[in-house]
């Protein structure tokens, strides 16, 4: 089992800009079009099992172990999305993270006015080419290096 960590979702510092993203998730059954957290701290794209659900999601059978930043221990399953636009930029067949939030997690992401069941993680991030922008609170287009 890999141990995956989320970064704490209730104590930002008043001088740190939340970065949010524009979200499209496509499953095999529905589609959610939202705006959602980005979190810099995970590894993963996580979704709450009610959302996985409605979009039904193609589950792979391997499971992750999250510990939060609070020492929390929470078990998901990886799934596929069929696919995920981040700021107009697609990726097909999305790995996520599904799990079940508790309530303060949702009621954190709504203080925030983001989606309440969905962060977004640094790897989807950077598989569609962009970084976090933590001085205007949006994700910026990254260009390709090749070394």
């Amino acid at each position: 089992m890999i141990n995956v960590k989320i970064s704490s979702l209730t104590s930002f510092k008043a001088e740190c800009m939340v970065v949010k993203s524009n979200v499209e998730l496509k499953g095999f059954k529905s589609s959610e079009k939202c705006r959602a957290l980005v979190d810099t701290g995970a590894a993963m794209t996580v979704i709450d099992k009610s959302l996985a659900e409605v979009l039904g999601v193609m589950y792979t059978g391997r499971e992750r172990l999250l510990t939060s930043a609070t020492g929390h221990k929470l078990k998901g399953e990886i799934a596929m999305v069929r696919e995920m636009i981040v700021e107009d930029e697609i990726l097909d067949y999305e790995k996520v993270l599904v799990v079940e939030f508790n309530e303060e997690v949702k009621k954190t992401l709504n203080s925030l006015n983001v989606h309440p069941l969905i962060i977004v993680g640094i790897t989807t991030v950077e598989l569609a080419s962009l970084i976090p922008d933590i001085t205007t609170g949006t994700l910026k287009k990254a260009n390709a290096f090749l070394f």
